[in-house]
């Protein structure tokens, strides 16, 4: 007989870890199911976050503060300082995660792959793993969907489920890569230019002493070779003498699915699309959207209603909690997609001329106290000229 839980959850990133421990603290019997050899694998480094995600949990892998950003585009070069939230070491990030859901008892198998879904025309009850030799099926009152957006087994809700896949112009690829014997400093630099990151950026993060982070993001791009032609163009003096020992690629959408849920199952994280279209930062949002989840499980599963209905619930809160930030970053990505170069080029003038606003900018890609720093920038008149005065008032008129 195959083997049952209250709550089983595909993926050991932020937003499966989040909606495994809650399910858990909630009285749920909850299996998490990581395809990598390990929590906190392969697939990513480093992430830069707001310091309100830090608690006493978490503190073991802050890796650095952020204290001054430097912003590149084209023609143009801002350094602003200020509080700029912390950048973490994902892997022991995403360890910690584990052992908290471990604490309040969630079941969690490492190299256990989910394959397929089960489904029977009530929806769907439970999934399959198998890796080599090896099958298993696993029933359960509800699934969560935390596979992320990269690879052939991600976004199994949207592949299995919704029987769709993501558009590839709304996708974007990247690369990073650990570079050693770097001039690594408490500073992030992020550089704009549609030439090599079309609808992204490039990076460099401070990764410990005489290391640092340098990545790309963009759509329609070669990663490898994107991330390789940014060093070689700009030659950032962080990475002089340095040399690359190790590759991170991944891929994220820049937009959300319409919906996130049917009978069954839900879908959370980058695997539903909840990530800061114009930064690509996600995980303040994994961890809020995989919390509401697991707390959605468990209510249905005790009032033994697991329809999409019930289940929307999940949906409205997370609307609730951060569905207008998102749909802003859209909005703003949108106002960047003509002439995105001398757009940036102009924005960064502003900026420069107006120190008051400058610290609004980087919090708004930074995805940290966003309304009342987005409603600061674009109350500027020259800065709503280059997002363009409809979609000014489209992310306005969210937050009024």
């Amino acid at each position: 007989m195959p083997e049952n839980y209250d709550v089983v959850v595909a993926g050991g990133g932020p937003a499966g870890l989040a909606a495994a421990r809650v399910a858990a603290s909630e009285g749920g019997k909850v299996l998490l199911l990581e395809l990598q050899a390990q929590i906190g694998g392969q697939t990513q480094s480093a992430a830069w976050i707001p310091s309100e995600l830090i608690d006493d949990t978490l503190e073991g892998s802050v890796i650095d503060s952020v204290q001054s950003v430097v912003l590149r585009s084209p023609h143009r070069e801002l350094e602003v300082e200020g509080d700029f939230g912390v950048i973490v070491n994902r892997g022991s990030f995403d360890k910690l995660l584990a052992a908290e859901a471990a604490k309040e008892g969630v079941e969690i198998w490492v190299g256990s792959p989910v394959r397929g879904i089960l489904e029977d025309e009530k929806g769907v009850y439970g999934v399959r793993a198998e890796a080599g030799g090896w099958s298993e099926s696993i029933e359960c009152g509800v699934v969560i969907d935390a596979t992320g957006a990269r690879g052939q087994w991600s976004s199994l809700f949207l592949r299995e489920i919704q029987e769709g896949d993501w558009d590839e112009e709304r996708m974007t690829r990247s690369n990073e890569y650990l570079m050693a014997n770097a001039r690594s400093s408490g500073e992030v630099e992020l550089y704009f230019n549609s030439l090599f990151a079309p609808l992204g950026h490039a990076w460099i993060y401070p990764f410990g002493q005489n290391f640092v982070m340098s990545g790309i993001r963009g759509a329609r791009i070669h990663p490898d070779a994107a991330l390789d032609e940014f060093i070689g163009r700009e030659e950032p003096e962080k990475l002089v003498g340095s040399s690359p020992i190790a590759a991170f690629r991944g891929q994220l959408p820049l937009s959300r699915l319409e919906s996130a849920c049917e009978n069954g199952i839900m879908s959370v994280g980058s695997a539903a699309g909840q990530v800061h279209p114009l930064s690509g930062h996600g995980v303040g949002y994994a961890l809020e959207a995989g919390e509401t989840a697991g707390e959605t499980a468990v209510d249905a599963i005790t009032e033994g209603d697991t329809s999409r209905d019930k289940l929307r619930e999940y949906e409205q809160r997370c609307q609730s909690k951060f569905g207008r930030e998102l749909q802003a970053g859209e909005i703003l990505q949108e106002g960047l997609q003509t002439a995105p170069d001398r757009k940036m080029d102009a924005l960064l003038e502003i900026l420069d001329s107006h120190p008051d606003l400058q610290e609004e900018f980087v919090n708004v890609f930074l995805s940290q106290d966003l309304e009342a720093s987005l409603g600061s920038l674009l109350k500027n008149k020259e800065v709503e000229q280059i997002f363009g005065q409809e979609n000014t008032r489209k992310i306005l008129a969210l937050y009024s």
